[in-house]
């Protein structure tokens, strides 16, 4: 549960700040047409229904019609494809995120840990101007190590005391109770999360932090 000592939010990026589904998608079509791969299709649906897992699992678990002696290829290929892609197409911010960031910024420090390759959270930042509201970030695309770890990794360096982490996925919900701090269920996300003991069901029903 949420308490008044609470002094700093971790957000996940995909399906609680923003969603670049389609973004990512049109990525990777364009790789797999380059790499003749292309009697596959990777549409939006199918990004938001493994976002929050790191690329390694996506291929072994999802993505099995890539060859696995490709998918190293295909990830190295991949990386400079997605930053291209977010750089100019970026992703939809959810209503009022923007809004909401600023104020609870005002009283919280803000983060961004997400399971996504090296660059991703830089581009999202970049994009929608959000730079100055976020104090750190982390994603196992730096790092190579699991959600849970990184939030540890920014919990560490940044002296947090009392973090919360908000996302929208069932890995989030795992990743938070592995680095053992509490967690907001993003319902209007891409996932479900049976068990939150919190849960927002718009962006803007995170205001209920500041009273």
């Amino acid at each position: 549960m949420t308490s008044t000592s609470t002094d700093s939010l971790i957000f996940d990026l995909d399906g609680t700040l923003w969603d670049a589904s389609e973004t990512c998608a049109n990525a990777w079509t364009e790789l797999l047409q380059d790499l003749n791969i292309s009697e596959y299709t990777i549409d939006a649906a199918a990004i938001r229904a493994v976002s929050g897992l790191s690329v390694h699992k996506v291929f072994k678990e999802h993505f099995t019609f890539i060859p696995e002696d490709r998918r190293a290829e295909l990830l190295e290929a991949y990386k400079p494809m997605e930053l291209k892609y977010m750089k100019e197409f970026g992703g939809r911010l959810y209503p009022e995120v923007r809004e909401v960031l600023q104020k609870l910024s005002e009283s919280y420090k803000l983060f961004v840990v997400s399971n996504c390759l090296s660059g991703y959270i830089e581009n999202f930042m970049q994009f929608h101007g959000l730079k100055d509201v976020f104090i750190d970030f982390e994603c196992s695309g730096n790092t190579g190590q699991p959600k849970s770890e990184n939030i540890k990794m920014i919990i560490q360096r940044n002296a947090l005391q009392n973090p919360i982490y908000i996302g929208d996925t069932i890995w989030d919900f795992e990743a938070a109770t592995a680095a053992d701090i509490p967690f907001i269920y993003a319902a209007y996300g891409f996932g479900t999360v049976e068990n939150a003991e919190q849960r927002v069901d718009h962006f803007e029903d995170l205001t209920f932090l500041l009273k």
